[in-house]
């Protein structure tokens, strides 16, 4: 059946953007019952029969600088679901708002710690302490079981071994998930010019991945699941909702800058909320971007997100004569990508080059 597996509404206001962030987000007075109201006109205007999502997720920007009346309007027009995701930020966790959240069927909290050093905190342009973060996590697992937290790697002038250290502490407690992200320099942040005015400097690559294959060692010590790339579960709290994304399931985005992706074909939405609203008030769908993918580039699609996870992709996916070309060859010998059990996954040493080995993969076909 060629429905929508997962839905993702897009929270496009914060109180400050992250000096590394290259989300869409604006920094301006939150409307929350202006957005509430284009949300729910964009997913009338697609289909007011597409009601049953199996995950629902809301990212941003700053969801959890809502009210929990944004959440509840939002569910009832969904039906039933098995995972629900909301995003916080630590300066905005309370109790008083997490409870009611899971009163109305919330019941995942991805919480963005980011680091649990000021140095790092400061320099990534975040306003939080160690201990506020600490604080909101101890607040968060007095109300949810299902909780994920995002720390990040590679950030100026952060050691090796500060970010293991970071990765033990988090995980003595009993959260469920954890992503660990690989800090990544996009054009037109403040970081980046910061980076290229020399007023921060990054570690060493070799550093950066030192840090990530020790963390992974320690996540699986601490009975951690290593099942994407840059993510690590408990086993049975894998994120249901990020799967579909890297399995190229059906997903439908609401909110300015979604994306959606359904039988190949997909779509984005305006990244700008006043170009989002006026496109709603005029009673078209607000998509900017649309692209159709088939045949080989549909393939190639499969295979790049497929291969994030370390389950890997079908063999079957991949022709054998790709499979058995020099390049390809040269890369299983050395230990980037493995074969075996019917199925081709990145080796130990891809993961953390990931984008290179998959690149040099589709190169083959």
């Amino acid at each position: 059946m060629n429905r929508f597996k997962a839905l993702y509404i897009h929270t496009p206001f914060c109180r400050r953007k992250c000096l590394y962030c290259d989300f869409y987000s604006e920094s301006k007075v939150l409307n929350e019952k202006d957005l509430k109201k284009l949300v729910l006109s964009e997913l009338s205007l697609l289909n007011p029969n597409l009601s049953q999502f199996p995950t629902v997720y809301f990212g941003g920007g700053t969801p959890s600088l809502l009210t929990p009346d944004f959440f509840e309007a939002i569910l009832s027009k969904v039906g039933q679901f098995s995972e629900v995701t909301v995003e916080f930020n630590p300066e905005d966790v309370t109790s008083e708002k997490l409870k009611a959240l899971k009163e109305i069927g919330v019941n995942r909290i991805s919480l963005g710690i980011q680091s649990l050093s000021s140095k790092v905190l400061r320099k990534l342009g975040r306003t939080q302490s160690p201990e506020d973060n600490l604080k909101a996590l101890e607040s968060v697992l007095s109300v949810f079981s299902n909780v994920s937290v995002d720390l990040i790697y590679g950030a100026p002038g952060q050691k090796a071994d500060e970010i293991l250290e970071e990765v033990d502490k988090i995980t003595e407690y009993p959260i469920k998930h954890l992503s660990l992200y690989a800090l990544t320099v996009y054009e037109e942040t403040p970081l980046s010019q910061l980076v290229k005015e020399k007023k921060l400097e990054l570690p060493h690559e070799e550093e950066v991945r030192k840090s990530y294959y020790e963390a992974v060692e320690i996540l699986k010590e601490k009975g951690f699941t290593h099942y994407e790339i840059s993510n690590f579960a408990v086993k049975g709290f894998e994120s249901k909702h990020n799967l579909i994304y890297w399995k190229l399931e059906n997903y439908l985005g609401l909110g300015p800058s979604a994306a959606s992706f359904k039988g190949g074909l997909f779509w984005r939405n305006y990244s700008n909320y006043s170009k989002y609203k006026e496109s709603l008030e005029r009673g078209k769908l607000p998509i900017e971007e649309r692209e159709e993918f088939k045949g080989k580039e549909l393939i190639e699609l499969k295979i790049t997100m497929g291969l994030r996870l370390t389950e890997g992709i079908e063999r079957k996916l991949i022709p054998e004569r790709a499979l058995e070309s020099e390049r390809v060859r040269r890369l299983i010998e050395e230990g980037y990508l493995e074969v075996s059990e019917g199925r081709v996954r990145l080796g130990k040493k891809g993961l953390f080059i990931s984008n290179a080995v998959i690149g040099e993969l589709l190169s083959a076909l």
